[in-house]
């Protein structure tokens, strides 16, 4: 009876649309920690960076502390990096590029996870404590060939796996941190 209960105790949960939408619905600041572990049939070996990630609606911004400090700042349509030196570069010229504006848009889409923006682009699958997304067929080469997101118990996004043809990129998250927006007035949640 024990071991039955151990067992149930330790299984992922079901995860399912309507959980999560519960969970993330209008996250007003998520910030976290954030290892990050690429390999891939280019490099030598898997490549680690740690990083500080702090979501908005309005803005993100992914912070490279190791190995080579830099930082991604994404706001609205437009992208700016700071590299090492402390130089900032605008990407704006890319904004026209429709790759470019696609990979913020799933970008934004994914921290935020909102479902339906993910859903134009992606066949979602849920499953006992992740959502696997496989791109949609159609005319355009895809970013990725899978992403997959694990939760936790309270349905907190312990990884991020994203794949493409020659590369797997494996965010781990710690000291996740998320604020929902404020209810609005009138609501039950107000009272």
């Amino acid at each position: 009876m024990l071991v039955a209960l151990a067992l149930i105790a330790a299984s992922p949960p079901e995860i399912t649309a309507d959980a999560l939408r519960a969970r993330y619905r209008e996250v007003r600041l998520l910030t976290a920690d954030v290892v990050q572990v690429k390999e891939g049939r280019f490099w030598a070996r898997p490549f680690e960076s740690h990083i500080r990630l702090r979501y908005t609606p309005q803005r993100v911004t992914w912070e490279t502390l190791s190995p080579v400090p830099s930082t991604v700042v994404i706001e609205g349509g437009s992208l700016t990096v700071r590299g090492p030196s402390g130089e900032y570069r605008e990407l704006a010229g890319m904004a026209n590029d429709p790759r470019f504006a696609a990979l913020l848009r799933f970008l934004r889409a994914l921290l935020a996870l909102d479902l339906a923006s993910l859903e134009r682009d992606f066949v979602l699958d849920y499953g006992p404590g992740e959502l696997v997304a496989r791109p949609r067929p159609g005319p355009d080469v895809p970013l990725f060939t899978g992403v997959r997101l694990r939760f936790d118990r309270d349905l907190e996004l312990v990884s991020l796996e994203l794949e493409t043809a020659s590369e797997r990129t494996r965010l781990t998250f710690h000291h996740v941190r998320h604020e929902p927006a404020p209810p609005r007035p009138g609501t039950p949640e107000a009272r």
